[in-house]
């Protein structure tokens, strides 16, 4: 696949990942204001719910610095994604590029108090665990299947190598 196209894969990737997670919270905001839950499953509903921090409602009150260390992670991977020459890895870097910009565009754009004082907006509760939103969902998952890429590429790496090792000469 030609850079230019993998970049142009790539936006569209960023973009609809982007618009999904803002069309999801915007149904949130207009469905389950007033304190109105939607149950899914006996341990998942569909609950409002506001995040000043870190994913999964950790590091409450902490929304500039998390901001900040969002902004910089927005920047690497768009330059990841730049300089990327295969295709699944730059996919993998947009998933995680959308679900980062989602939350980030929350903090700029609901903020009262100033730049990046936004909370984020969340309403995928499951019980048992967190309260999340579908960026976070990109990101989660964008950050599995880029570890299980890397353990793929490095197990066919080594494979490859041990398989020139094995017929490789042994006078020389």
């Amino acid at each position: 696949m030609t850079g230019g196209r993998r970049l142009t894969y790539a936006a569209l990737i960023v973009v609809g990942g982007l618009g999904l997670d803002q069309l999801t919270k915007e149904w949130a905001l207009n469905r389950l204001s007033e304190n109105r839950t939607i149950d899914v499953l006996p341990t998942l509903e569909f609950d409002l719910a506001y995040n000043s921090g870190f994913s999964f409602s950790t590091g409450s009150g902490q929304g500039n610095l998390v901001g900040l260390i969002v902004i910089a992670l927005c920047v690497f991977l768009f330059v990841q994604i730049i300089r990327e020459a295969r295709w699944r890895r730059c996919a993998l870097y947009a998933v995680i590029l959308g679900g980062a910009l989602g939350n980030l565009l929350d903090r700029i754009f609901r903020a009262d108090d100033g730049f990046l004082s936004g909370e984020v907006i969340d309403f995928i509760d499951v019980s048992w665990y967190a309260v999340f939103n579908v960026a976070d969902i990109f990101v989660v998952c964008g950050c599995i299947a880029f570890v299980l890429d890397e353990v793929l590429v490095h197990r066919s790496t080594r494979d490859l190598a041990e398989a020139q090792t094995a017929g490789a000469d042994p006078a020389t």
